[in-house]
């Protein structure tokens, strides 16, 4: 069998005991003496939430996968290896795609069988939180830190705050939901940076804002509901700010969609007769016309299409929920029993180990309760409908943000995807 030795640390973490890259790659070592060691992949002083693109062994990793030199990957653990659900999976389809299978030699996962898998599957969702509250790992970073004479809250994001092993929401939290609210209300990172002395209480570069609405500790932490980070990093992932200015208000920008080509429909403004008409065009075709299409959408048709629709677009998304609605989660009775296994393990009745082992499943079922699509109440939408004449233009574009994540035009009409609240 040909076998990849992958070894990782981050910056801070190469000071804990065991978690060196002489310490990894000794075990690694031992466990593959009879075995044909391919190569070996070290990616020092980079975290395991970066993306995979930004590992440079990694990728070296990946192009030998690809290039059938490689039948297994051994790495000391799984958090070695990613710490990042989305990129875990970016690489995972590279392994699967080549028959390449992992394993984790300090943890009982595998990839080699199918029990390995379903065990995998599972608790990667709950992988991610867990890496950031591992309070062992973090207090020893701290202690030596501490060791140096260093600070050690200087990491620390607005809104967060580390105390006794845990990150938790600071007095800032409401200051970081502001943040992202205003972004999925304006769609635009020059938007929200040229209001962040507003809303933070300090100026930010647009990079800073963009790493404060990329940074998934708010996530974990609780600061962010699943919801709104969702439709944040949807919007960060469509690039759907690229055409919007912050000295105008356009009511769609980065919600429509070419259906020729899937490119996002930019505004041009047209006077007519003293009256101002907002117009939306695919902006392949308008620049370098490299898309057949001639959709031409204007504003205020599309507003009284929509303002005519909403509640007919809802009742069907709900209903289409209400058909696929798995049988109902008691949230408040997992949430007890995940509170009492913490005082057990608090009051060491348990040891971590068990803990661990226990609170997984808990805390998957309390992720998949709370990402799990609801019905949207259709009074509330009914009485935005009655004052939604008297908005603002910002408060109009906010509303309409909030409910639709993307518009087709198609036909005399149009297809809307909502993303119910």
């Amino acid at each position: 069998m040909r076998v990849a030795l992958y070894a990782r640390v981050s910056t801070e973490e190469q000071a804990i005991h065991g978690l060196s890259i002489e310490a990894q790659l000794a075990d690694l070592r031992a466990w593959a003496k009879d075995k044909t060691v391919v190569g070996e992949y070290v990616d020092a002083g980079i975290s395991a939430r970066k993306s995979i693109t930004k590992r440079p062994e990694l990728q070296r990793l990946l192009r030998d996968i690809e290039a059938g030199k490689v039948d297994l990957v051994a790495f000391a653990k799984l958090d070695r290896w990613t710490r990042n659900i989305r990129e875990y999976y970016k690489a995972q389809d590279v392994l699967d795609a080549h028959n390449v299978a992992w394993k984790a030699l300090r943890e009982d996962y595998e990839t080699q069988t199918a029990a390995g898998r379903l065990k995998v599957n599972i608790m990667l969702a709950v992988a991610q939180d867990e890496a950031d509250r591992t309070s062992e790992r973090v207090k020893a970073v701290f202690e030596e830190k501490r060791r140096k004479g260093l600070t050690v809250n200087g990491h620390m994001p607005i809104g967060l705050q580390y105390r006794e092993g845990v990150i938790s929401p600071s007095e800032d939290a409401g200051k970081v939901k502001d943040l992202f609210s205003a972004y999925i209300a304006t769609r635009s990172i020059t938007a929200t940076t040229a209001r962040s002395r507003d809303i933070l209480g300090k100026a930010y570069s647009s990079m800073g804002i963009r790493s404060l609405l990329m940074n998934e500790r708010y996530l974990d932490a609780g600061v962010i509901s699943p919801e709104a980070w969702e439709t944040a990093q949807r919007i960060l992932d469509t690039h759907g700010t690229r055409s919007v200015r912050t000295d105008r208000i356009y009511l769609f920008s980065g919600l429509l969609v070419c259906p020729e080509c899937g490119g996002k429909l930019t505004v041009r403004t047209i006077v007519l007769h003293g009256r101002e008409y907002v117009y939306y065009r695919c902006r392949r075709r308008t620049h370098d016309h490299t898309c057949p299409s001639k959709v031409s959408v204007r504003e205020d048709v599309l507003e009284q299409y929509l303002l005519g629709h909403l509640l007919s677009l809802v009742s069907d998304k709900n209903l289409r929920i209400k058909k696929h609605a798995k049988k109902p989660v008691n949230v408040a009775a997992i949430q007890k029993k995940l509170d009492k296994l913490t005082d057990l393990y608090m009051e060491d009745a348990i040891d971590k180990a068990d803990f661990d082992r226990r609170a997984a499943p808990l805390r998957d079922a309390l992720k998949t309760a709370r990402l799990t699509p609801q019905p949207a109440d259709t009074e509330k939408i009914v009485s935005a409908l009655d004052v939604y004449p008297g908005l603002s233009k910002a408060a109009q574009k906010a509303f309409w943000s909030a409910l639709v994540g993307k518009i087709t035009p198609e036909g005399e009409g149009y297809h809307v995807d909502l993303v119910l609240p």
